[in-house]
């Protein structure tokens, strides 16, 4: 299992996401984005819309339910039957990339 990032981040203006002008800004917030089972999310609050992977779709969706990053790692091991720590280094990784990407503030 690798979850990769989220593959599509748009503007309402219909432009790709910029990370360099929002990042650190906090205008995302994982409870106002609704996530659809097919990976596509919509932010009724900015207009965006992302598509994720279905890995990637387990954790924004955790991540909305403000679960705890062990409950995340049960969900994703029993999902794709992956190792424990397979699991812990892609999710890790994953995290990161949101911090990169301006996603989140912090690490979660």
């Amino acid at each position: 299992m690798k979850l990769a990032s989220l593959s599509t981040r748009i503007h309402p203006s219909g432009q790709p996401h910029d990370p360099a002008l929002c990042a650190g800004s906090g205008s995302f917030d994982f409870h106002t984005v609704t996530w659809q089972a097919d990976g596509f999310g919509f932010d009724a609050t900015s207009g965006e819309f992302f598509t994720a992977s279905p890995a990637a779709l387990i954790v924004m969706q955790a991540l909305s339910e403000d679960m705890a990053r062990q409950q995340i790692l049960d969900r994703l091991t029993v999902r794709f039957e992956v190792a424990r720590s397979t699991a812990e280094r892609d999710l890790e990784s994953f995290l990161a990339e949101l911090l990169h990407i301006g996603l989140t503030q912090e690490s979660i």
